[in-house]
């Protein structure tokens, strides 16, 4: 079954640009509305407004994923301008280099509090308008490629946590949802040419402030990721679909998730009475 997504009204995190700005896109050009969210008052308000001078309907709203009542006040905001939420994509997120062992503690507040108490304190407060909405009702989760495996020598061990605990929040509330008859898709993407690497320009001061990475940081990123809006247009057909996980990567990815669940089923020891563990 296709989805038709046009006319309903869908709130991105981190809408202001990135994976959030090119989800919107996509879901205007089929016809729906859309509720850019994020922590930055004068790009949230450009990013809507370029949306509305391609004759798109789009509001921004300041959100701040990490402080619940900066999320509630924007849900508010939000019904109040569609009246109704049918698909909410959980999709602010940060990254910051270094080990979990090693680096600042403000830097692994400042991730987790966005990547991961972010999700829960958005799907909490977006839930209800969801469930109440008529068609389509639908969550989306911008997770991470690296879910699937990087190996030893990954070196950003802060942001690999996080994605995982989001991936697992997201996880978590997949059959809650189909039995409410919403569904859900997780957005598993890899690399992709983004300003992800420059993400603490918006950093609140009680993580340590804002920081600007000088323009050559983000060389990598503009070299080799994918191209964002060709990621993201995956995932909203995936939206449509009703697919669960949408995952755009580079064959290497595939590799090294081939290699974890091998190794991972290899692990597998089966208790001799098996039965006693059925339902």
């Amino acid at each position: 079954m296709v989805n038709d997504l046009e006319g309903i009204a869908a709130a991105i995190t981190g809408g202001a640009d990135g994976i959030g700005f090119s989800l919107a896109k996509a879901i205007a050009a089929r016809g729906g509305r859309v509720a850019l969210l994020d922590v930055r008052k004068d790009a949230v308000h450009d990013a809507a407004e370029a949306l509305r001078s391609s004759g798109f309907e789009a509001v921004g709203v300041i959100c701040d994923v990490s402080d619940h009542a900066s999320v509630a006040a924007a849900a508010d905001e939000v019904a109040s301008h569609f009246g109704t939420v049918n698909l909410a994509w959980m999709n602010a997120g940060v990254g910051a280099a270094g080990h979990l062992n090693t680096a600042p503690a403000n830097d692994i507040d400042w991730v987790h509090a966005v990547n991961v108490a972010g999700t829960i304190n958005t799907v909490r407060t977006f839930w209800p308008l969801v469930a109440d909405a008529k068609g389509l009702r639908h969550f989306g989760y911008t997770g991470s490629s690296i879910i699937f495996g990087h190996g030893e020598e990954y070196p950003h061990g802060i942001y690999a946590a996080s994605k995982w605990a989001s991936v697992g929040v997201a996880e978590s509330l997949v059959g809650q949802a189909a039995r409410a008859g919403i569904g859900t898709t997780i957005f598993c993407a890899g690399l992709l040419n983004t300003r992800i690497w420059d993400g603490a320009r918006a950093r609140p001061d009680r993580f340590g402030g804002a920081f600007h990475q000088p323009e050559h940081a983000g060389e990598f990123w503009r070299t080799h990721g994918m191209p964002v809006d060709w990621a993201c247009e995956q995932a909203i057909q995936a939206v449509e679909r009703n697919q669960n996980y949408c995952s755009p990567v580079f064959q290497r990815v595939v590799d090294d998730f081939d290699a974890r669940t091998k190794a991972v089923r290899d692990s597998f020891i089966i208790y001799p009475n098996d039965a006693g563990s059925k339902p």
